[in-house]
């Protein structure tokens, strides 16, 4: 073949194939003001490429008298009809916006969004199945869209609104909220009849009954089950721990008992000595125990508590904030055990060596877990406004950390 013909052939073939190429990082997109279809090619209304809802970001690339050209938010090129375009969201939608691609929920308060419907989905840096996968997205994870690739295979965009970290994956992992009943009605229908499908099946059986423990033991059963028939065995996962967990789970304390039950604990920190109660730590302690003050600690999330200033240890992280009685108190913000720190709760003196088969025993009943997401990371919960979090690893507590809800 020529040089010259070998040319030709490579022009003709980028007419007909598309290539997403990803956006760049920081840039400020315009918005639409009606939802409609983007189209392949200039005044060509039957060759669609997908189809964008109201305020959907979109990147101008040219224009004509009637039509703009156009990048979405996955890559996608095409032309749109011309429509006045937006630089910022108003929330808006426009009349006829099709539910079946663009539902917000039942009261119309969310994002047009659809659900992962499969287990430990990899999601990527960029639309293509090559590049980086960056996390796993959790089976009936909610995420947000903005455009649907109309043709077999495309990407849905899901990351941040200006591509700083962008992550895609592909429609035809997305669909309505999967409930417990319809994941199990599929174990069921291929129970005993396929066995590839049926660890399929009870994996996403699992994955699921994790976010319902009212059926947590019911899905184990059948997984550990399912596992013991096939002869196969998953090393990352401790099936009868999980059982243990799924008793503890099964029934949860009400509201007023569960707040008795963790006031009770008198929980509180010991190290070299000095006992720090959470909301009552001073100034004199900090400096006692030689931690270093701090004015700021690069990351902490913005979530309504701002304190005023820090204390720190390479190990541990105590903020300091005023509370409403014009005091400057302190709360342990975060906690890594190894140098002979400790937590107390009631007779339980929990350090380095802590089991974590001893922390569920005596604490079942105060805890959440999510053992596909995070295991061995448990949750007690801290009023209506917060989290504590104790983490894991080879079986010893190695972590606290508080959380305040954003």
């Amino acid at each position: 073949m020529s040089k010259k013909v070998f040319v030709i052939c490579c022009l003709l073939l980028a007419c007909f194939v598309h290539q997403a190429i990803a956006q760049s990082a920081g840039q400020r997109p315009m918005y639409t003001s009606t939802w409609g279809h983007l189209y392949r090619e200039e005044r060509n209304s039957k060759d669609l490429l997908g189809i964008f809802p109201t305020e959907a970001p979109v990147y101008l690339l040219d224009s004509t008298n009637m039509q703009y050209k156009v990048q979405v938010s996955n890559g996608d090129i095409g032309f749109i009809d011309r429509q006045p375009l937006k630089s910022a969201m108003n929330g808006k939608r426009s009349a006829g916006e099709p539910k079946q691609y663009f539902y917000c929920g039942t009261t119309d308060a969310q994002c047009p969004h659809f659900y992962v419907q499969v287990s430990q989905l990899r999601v990527r840096k960029a639309p293509n199945t090559t590049s980086t996968a960056v996390r796993r997205a959790r089976l009936n994870e909610m995420v947000c869209v903005d455009y649907v690739p109309l043709y077999a295979d495309g990407w849905v965009y899901i990351g941040d609104h200006f591509h700083k970290r962008p992550e895609y994956i592909q429609m035809k992992y997305l669909g309505a909220q999967l409930t417990y009943e319809k994941v199990l009605k599929d174990y069921l229908d291929v129970k005993g009849k396929d066995q590839e499908k049926e660890l399929a099946a009870v994996g996403r059986l699992r994955e699921i009954g994790w976010t319902k423990y009212s059926k947590l033991k019911e899905a184990l059963t059948y997984w550990k089950e399912t596992y013991a028939k096939a002869g196969v065995v998953d090393p990352k996962v401790d099936i009868d721990f999980e059982l243990v967990l799924a008793d503890k789970f099964h029934n949860e304390l009400q509201s007023e008992v569960y707040a008795k039950k963790l006031k009770a604990l008198n929980t509180h920190f010991e190290w070299k000595g000095v006992s720090l109660f959470d909301g009552k730590i001073t100034d004199a302690q900090m400096k006692q125990l030689a931690l270093q003050r701090v004015s700021e600690v690069p990351d902490m999330p913005e979530c309504g508590w701002e304190p005023q200033y820090y204390y720190k240890t390479p190990n541990m992280i105590v903020a300091f904030e005023k509370n409403n009685k014009g005091r400057v108190v302190g709360s342990l913000y975060q906690l890594f055990f190894s140098a002979g720190e400790t937590i107390v709760m009631g007779s339980e003196r929990m350090d380095a060596n802590y089991a974590e088969k001893d922390f569920v025993d005596h604490f079942g009943d105060l805890l959440s877990a999510n053992w596909i997401t995070d295991p061995h990371v448990y949750y007690i919960q801290n009023g209506d406004a917060g989290l504590f979090i104790f983490r894991f690893v080879d079986g010893k507590l190695a972590s606290y950390e508080c959380m305040y809800y954003c």
